[in-house]
């Protein structure tokens, strides 16, 4: 490229505060677009008119009349700034059309989406991702979403459509650190040199199995007497059982990662159904626009196969 053309350029600042000039008919007009003051346009103006020596305007008390010269120039950088502002917005249009805003609860997007990134960028190159990680009730127009991955035991309506994509189990997981310790894969016997890790999170009370659930159809022991350490949230429980302090009533679909890896092991072959079950959430008002629907088939895919 050769740099000397740079030099036959006039200042672009100063170009900028010319256009907005002729735009709005004053210099404090100018001023007002661009948030400068009107002393700073018009240095910008006597700064353009110094590089082509020659006036732009006539100034006859406050009002202001292009030159020849001044008329010369305006046709073609009104042109040239009409053009690269319709180019701007195309630019930023089409980036923005390919983002998209997905809200999904803490525990699913720790434990399961975020290994799933490097699959979702190498399958949707070309999609940017926002995700909200919140347990809240799904409100579409406050949160701008897309989409939402929501963990309920009863899908509510409010112009909402649900479309389930996995049921779970819960079951008793150990670490091997504590197995180890313990030795011996005995429920009662590990809850005796251990803890019972229960996860509290508020939108499974008084509708999850819990322990005592569990307890009555397998064992032939209570939860009295047992030491407890209580979550709000499930990640936070099942790091808990990894570090070895106690037994956790796992969730198959967050579990499935730290099982896999042997991070985490089965106590036993029982499982009960999770009352609650997993779902892809959108409004029924408004069709998904392409890059929503694109993670949508990604997410069913991805989760298809991990499930399998």
């Amino acid at each position: 490229m050769d740099e000397s053309k740079f030099q036959d350029i006039p200042p672009m600042n100063a170009m900028v505060s010319f256009d907005a000039v002729i735009k709005s008919g004053t210099i404090a007009g100018a001023g007002q677009m661009l948030n400068l003051t009107s002393s700073a346009v018009s240095q910008r103006i006597k700064q353009l008119e110094s590089w082509f020596r020659a006036p732009l305007f006539h100034r006859n008390g406050g009002k202001l009349e292009l030159t020849d010269i001044g008329r010369q120039l305006a046709a073609s950088s009104t042109t040239a700034f009409d053009q690269l502002l319709a180019t701007t917005h195309q630019i930023r249009s089409a980036a923005a059309s390919s983002e998209i805003t997905i809200s999904a609860i803490s525990s699913f997007a720790y434990l399961r989406l975020m290994e799933a990134l490097p699959d979702f960028y190498a399958a949707c190159p070309d999609l940017s991702l926002t995700l909200d990680a919140n347990n809240s009730k799904v409100d579409f127009r406050a949160q701008s979403l897309d989409l939402a991955i929501r963990y309920t035991y009863q899908p509510y309506d409010e112009g909402l459509v649900f479309e389930k994509i996995a049921d779970e189990e819960i079951f008793p997981c150990v670490s091997p650190e504590l197995l180890e310790r313990v030795q011996s894969d005995d429920l009662k016997t590990l809850l005796d040199h251990s803890a019972m890790i229960i996860d509290s999170s508020p939108q499974l009370v008084n509708v999850q199995p819990g322990w005592q659930q569990w307890l009555s159809k397998f064992e032939d022991f209570d939860v009295e007497g047992y030491k407890s350490l209580r979550f709000n949230e499930y990640q936070y429980a099942q790091k808990t059982a990894i570090e070895g302090h106690g037994v956790l009533f796992a969730r198959s679909v967050l579990a499935e990662s730290a099982i896999a890896s042997g991070e985490l092991i089965r106590i036993g072959e029982h499982s009960m159904p999770s009352a609650s079950s997993y779902y892809l959430v959108s409004r029924k008002d408004v069709p998904l626009k392409p890059p929503a629907r694109e993670f949508a088939k990604w997410f069913r895919e991805w989760f298809e196969m991990k499930e399998v």
